[in-house]
Protein backbone atom coordinates (compact mmCIF):
# COMPACT_ATOMS: atom_id res chain seq x y z
CA UNK A 1 0.00 0.00 0.00
CA UNK A 2 1.56 3.28 -1.12
CA UNK A 3 1.66 6.55 0.80
CA UNK A 4 -1.17 8.11 -1.20
CA UNK A 5 -3.52 5.21 -0.48
CA UNK A 6 -2.60 5.22 3.19
CA UNK A 7 -3.22 8.97 3.41
CA UNK A 8 -6.59 8.67 1.68
CA UNK A 9 -7.71 5.78 3.89
CA UNK A 10 -6.52 7.66 6.98
CA UNK A 11 -8.55 10.73 6.02
CA UNK A 12 -11.65 8.63 5.39
CA UNK A 13 -11.23 6.79 8.70
CA UNK A 14 -10.87 10.13 10.48
CA UNK A 15 -14.04 11.31 8.70
CA UNK A 16 -15.91 8.62 10.63
CA UNK A 17 -14.12 8.70 13.98
CA UNK A 18 -13.58 12.43 14.54
CA UNK A 19 -17.23 13.50 14.00
CA UNK A 20 -18.40 10.85 16.46
CA UNK A 21 -15.94 12.13 19.06
CA UNK A 22 -17.06 15.71 18.37
CA UNK A 23 -20.75 14.87 18.80
CA UNK A 24 -20.09 13.10 22.10
CA UNK A 25 -17.85 15.94 23.28
CA UNK A 26 -20.51 18.60 22.60
CA UNK A 27 -23.11 16.45 24.31
CA UNK A 28 -20.90 16.00 27.35
CA UNK A 29 -20.14 19.75 27.53
CA UNK A 30 -23.87 20.44 27.48
CA UNK A 31 -24.45 18.11 30.38
CA UNK A 32 -25.83 15.34 28.16
CA UNK A 33 -29.31 16.85 28.43
CA UNK A 34 -29.14 20.00 26.28
CA UNK A 35 -30.58 19.36 22.78
CA UNK A 36 -28.81 22.39 21.34
CA UNK A 37 -25.44 20.95 22.38
CA UNK A 38 -26.18 17.73 20.55
CA UNK A 39 -27.36 19.68 17.51
CA UNK A 40 -24.18 21.76 17.61
CA UNK A 41 -22.06 18.62 17.86
CA UNK A 42 -23.92 17.02 14.98
CA UNK A 43 -23.50 20.14 12.80
CA UNK A 44 -19.79 20.48 13.55
CA UNK A 45 -19.33 16.73 13.01
CA UNK A 46 -20.92 16.98 9.57
CA UNK A 47 -18.58 19.86 8.68
CA UNK A 48 -15.56 17.87 9.90
CA UNK A 49 -16.66 14.84 7.87
CA UNK A 50 -17.06 16.98 4.75
CA UNK A 51 -13.57 18.46 5.14
CA UNK A 52 -11.89 15.11 5.84
CA UNK A 53 -13.71 13.32 3.01
CA UNK A 54 -12.65 16.07 0.63
CA UNK A 55 -9.05 15.76 1.79
CA UNK A 56 -9.24 12.00 1.21
CA UNK A 57 -10.55 12.51 -2.33
CA UNK A 58 -7.83 15.05 -3.13
CA UNK A 59 -5.09 12.77 -1.75
CA UNK A 60 -6.43 9.83 -3.73
CA UNK A 61 -6.59 11.92 -6.90
CA UNK A 62 -2.94 12.92 -6.73
CA UNK A 63 -1.36 15.70 -8.77
CA UNK A 64 -2.73 14.73 -12.17
CA UNK A 65 -4.05 17.80 -13.96
CA UNK A 66 -7.36 17.51 -15.81
CA UNK A 67 -10.48 19.43 -16.69
CA UNK A 68 -11.93 18.47 -13.28
CA UNK A 69 -9.39 20.62 -11.39
CA UNK A 70 -11.60 23.78 -11.33
CA UNK A 71 -14.43 21.69 -9.89
CA UNK A 72 -12.20 20.40 -7.09
CA UNK A 73 -11.30 23.99 -6.30
CA UNK A 74 -14.99 24.97 -6.35
CA UNK A 75 -15.86 22.02 -4.08
CA UNK A 76 -13.13 23.05 -1.66
CA UNK A 77 -14.49 26.61 -1.54
CA UNK A 78 -18.04 25.34 -0.98
CA UNK A 79 -16.91 23.06 1.85
CA UNK A 80 -14.95 25.93 3.38
CA UNK A 81 -17.98 28.24 3.26
CA UNK A 82 -20.16 25.51 4.75
CA UNK A 83 -17.69 24.90 7.58
CA UNK A 84 -17.40 28.59 8.44
CA UNK A 85 -21.20 28.93 8.34
CA UNK A 86 -21.61 26.02 10.74
CA UNK A 87 -19.07 27.44 13.19
CA UNK A 88 -20.73 30.87 13.11
CA UNK A 89 -24.19 29.36 13.60
CA UNK A 90 -22.98 27.32 16.56
CA UNK A 91 -21.30 30.30 18.23
CA UNK A 92 -23.90 32.96 17.46
CA UNK A 93 -27.18 31.05 17.40
CA UNK A 94 -26.36 28.19 19.74
CA UNK A 95 -24.43 29.94 22.51
CA UNK A 96 -24.94 33.70 22.24
CA UNK A 97 -28.58 34.02 21.17
CA UNK A 98 -29.60 30.52 22.35
CA UNK A 99 -32.36 29.95 19.82
CA UNK A 100 -35.16 27.49 20.60
CA UNK A 101 -34.36 23.89 19.75
CA UNK A 102 -36.72 23.67 16.75
CA UNK A 103 -35.47 26.90 15.18
CA UNK A 104 -31.83 26.05 15.83
CA UNK A 105 -32.23 22.57 14.36
CA UNK A 106 -34.09 23.93 11.31
CA UNK A 107 -31.36 26.48 10.54
CA UNK A 108 -28.68 23.80 10.62
CA UNK A 109 -30.84 21.51 8.50
CA UNK A 110 -31.34 24.23 5.89
CA UNK A 111 -27.60 24.95 5.86
CA UNK A 112 -26.78 21.27 5.40
CA UNK A 113 -29.40 20.86 2.67
CA UNK A 114 -28.12 23.88 0.78
CA UNK A 115 -24.59 22.56 1.06
CA UNK A 116 -25.61 19.18 -0.39
CA UNK A 117 -27.54 20.80 -3.26
CA UNK A 118 -24.70 23.11 -4.31
CA UNK A 119 -22.04 20.41 -3.90
CA UNK A 120 -24.21 17.98 -5.87
CA UNK A 121 -24.52 20.43 -8.76
CA UNK A 122 -20.75 20.93 -8.80
CA UNK A 123 -20.22 17.15 -8.74
CA UNK A 124 -22.57 16.66 -11.70
CA UNK A 125 -20.74 19.36 -13.64
CA UNK A 126 -17.40 17.71 -12.81
CA UNK A 127 -18.67 14.31 -14.01
CA UNK A 128 -19.86 15.84 -17.26
CA UNK A 129 -16.51 17.59 -17.79
CA UNK A 130 -14.69 14.34 -17.01
CA UNK A 131 -16.81 12.42 -19.51
CA UNK A 132 -16.08 15.03 -22.18
CA UNK A 133 -12.36 14.86 -21.42
CA UNK A 134 -12.35 11.06 -21.70
CA UNK A 135 -14.25 11.32 -24.98
CA UNK A 136 -11.71 13.79 -26.37
CA UNK A 137 -8.83 11.59 -25.22
CA UNK A 138 -10.41 8.61 -26.99
CA UNK A 139 -10.67 10.63 -30.22
CA UNK A 140 -7.06 11.78 -29.87
CA UNK A 141 -5.91 8.19 -29.34
CA UNK A 142 -7.76 7.06 -32.48
CA UNK A 143 -6.15 9.88 -34.48
CA UNK A 144 -2.65 9.00 -33.22
CA UNK A 145 -3.21 5.33 -34.06
CA UNK A 146 -4.46 6.18 -37.55
CA UNK A 147 -1.51 8.47 -38.29
CA UNK A 148 0.88 5.82 -36.99
CA UNK A 149 -0.90 3.23 -39.15
CA UNK A 150 -0.39 5.34 -42.27
CA UNK A 151 3.24 5.91 -41.27
CA UNK A 152 3.78 2.16 -40.95
CA UNK A 153 2.28 1.61 -44.42
CA UNK A 154 4.55 4.29 -45.86
CA UNK A 155 7.59 2.73 -44.20
CA UNK A 156 6.69 -0.68 -45.59
CA UNK A 157 6.26 0.84 -49.05
CA UNK A 158 9.63 2.61 -48.89
CA UNK A 159 11.38 -0.74 -48.55
CA UNK A 160 10.00 -2.02 -51.86
CA UNK A 161 11.77 -1.66 -55.21
CA UNK A 162 10.07 -0.12 -58.23
CA UNK A 163 10.03 3.09 -60.21
CA UNK A 164 6.50 4.05 -59.09
CA UNK A 165 7.20 3.56 -55.39
CA UNK A 166 8.61 7.08 -54.66
CA UNK A 167 5.47 8.66 -56.18
CA UNK A 168 3.26 6.48 -53.97
CA UNK A 169 5.38 7.40 -50.96
CA UNK A 170 4.83 11.11 -51.59
CA UNK A 171 1.07 10.60 -51.90
CA UNK A 172 0.92 8.59 -48.70
CA UNK A 173 3.04 11.24 -46.95
CA UNK A 174 0.49 13.85 -48.05
CA UNK A 175 -2.30 11.68 -46.68
CA UNK A 176 -0.38 11.26 -43.43
CA UNK A 177 0.05 15.02 -43.03
CA UNK A 178 -3.62 15.64 -43.78
CA UNK A 179 -4.65 13.17 -41.10
CA UNK A 180 -2.12 14.59 -38.63
CA UNK A 181 -3.58 18.08 -38.87
CA UNK A 182 -7.22 17.02 -39.05
CA UNK A 183 -9.53 17.84 -36.15
CA UNK A 184 -9.52 14.67 -33.99
CA UNK A 185 -12.78 15.50 -32.20
CA UNK A 186 -15.37 14.05 -34.53
CA UNK A 187 -19.16 14.50 -34.71
CA UNK A 188 -21.83 11.77 -34.29
CA UNK A 189 -23.11 12.43 -37.83
CA UNK A 190 -19.71 11.42 -39.22
CA UNK A 191 -19.53 7.96 -37.64
CA UNK A 192 -20.02 6.12 -40.95
CA UNK A 193 -17.50 8.40 -42.65
CA UNK A 194 -14.91 7.65 -39.97
CA UNK A 195 -15.49 3.91 -40.39
CA UNK A 196 -15.19 4.23 -44.15
CA UNK A 197 -11.79 5.92 -43.80
CA UNK A 198 -10.58 3.08 -41.57
CA UNK A 199 -11.80 0.49 -44.07
CA UNK A 200 -10.06 2.25 -46.97
CA UNK A 201 -6.80 2.46 -45.03
CA UNK A 202 -7.06 -1.29 -44.38
CA UNK A 203 -7.50 -1.81 -48.13
CA UNK A 204 -4.43 0.35 -48.76
CA UNK A 205 -2.41 -1.74 -46.32
CA UNK A 206 -3.50 -4.92 -48.09
CA UNK A 207 -2.62 -3.38 -51.45
CA UNK A 208 0.90 -2.46 -50.27
CA UNK A 209 1.32 -6.00 -48.93
CA UNK A 210 0.32 -7.35 -52.35
CA UNK A 211 2.88 -5.09 -54.02
CA UNK A 212 5.58 -6.49 -51.76
CA UNK A 213 4.60 -10.08 -52.48
CA UNK A 214 4.13 -9.64 -56.24
CA UNK A 215 6.61 -10.47 -58.94
CA UNK A 216 8.50 -7.63 -60.58
CA UNK A 217 6.30 -7.56 -63.70
CA UNK A 218 3.11 -7.35 -61.61
CA UNK A 219 4.44 -4.76 -59.17
CA UNK A 220 4.14 -1.85 -61.60
CA UNK A 221 0.50 -2.69 -62.34
CA UNK A 222 -0.35 -3.00 -58.65
CA UNK A 223 1.40 0.30 -57.94
CA UNK A 224 -0.68 2.00 -60.63
CA UNK A 225 -3.82 0.60 -58.99
CA UNK A 226 -2.68 1.90 -55.61
CA UNK A 227 -2.39 5.57 -56.59
CA UNK A 228 -6.15 6.07 -57.15
CA UNK A 229 -6.85 4.36 -53.82
CA UNK A 230 -4.56 6.80 -51.99
CA UNK A 231 -6.20 9.77 -53.72
CA UNK A 232 -9.63 8.38 -52.84
CA UNK A 233 -8.68 8.12 -49.15
CA UNK A 234 -7.23 11.63 -49.21
CA UNK A 235 -10.42 12.99 -50.81
CA UNK A 236 -12.56 11.16 -48.22
CA UNK A 237 -10.51 12.64 -45.37
CA UNK A 238 -10.77 16.13 -46.85
CA UNK A 239 -14.54 15.73 -47.30
CA UNK A 240 -14.78 14.54 -43.71
CA UNK A 241 -12.90 17.60 -42.48
CA UNK A 242 -15.15 19.93 -44.47
CA UNK A 243 -18.36 18.31 -43.20
CA UNK A 244 -17.01 18.28 -39.63
CA UNK A 245 -16.22 21.98 -39.80
CA UNK A 246 -19.75 22.75 -41.00
CA UNK A 247 -21.30 20.45 -38.38
CA UNK A 248 -19.41 22.14 -35.55
CA UNK A 249 -20.16 25.60 -36.91
CA UNK A 250 -23.85 24.74 -37.05
CA UNK A 251 -23.89 23.44 -33.46
CA UNK A 252 -22.40 26.63 -31.96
Amino acid sequence: MNTRTMGRNGAWLAAIALPLVTILLFGWIGGMSQPNSWISGLAVGCAEAAVLLFIGVVIGRGKAASSSTPFYIAAGIIIGIYTVSVVLEVILLGYLFKLPVSSYFMIHLITLSGFFVVLGLVSLAAKYAGAQERKENDHLAVKRETVAWIGAIRSKLSELPGENIPSLERQIAELEETLRYSDPISHPSLYEEEQLIQQKIALLEDQVTLIGEAEAEQRKELAEQTAPLIRDILRTVQDRNTVLLKAKAGST
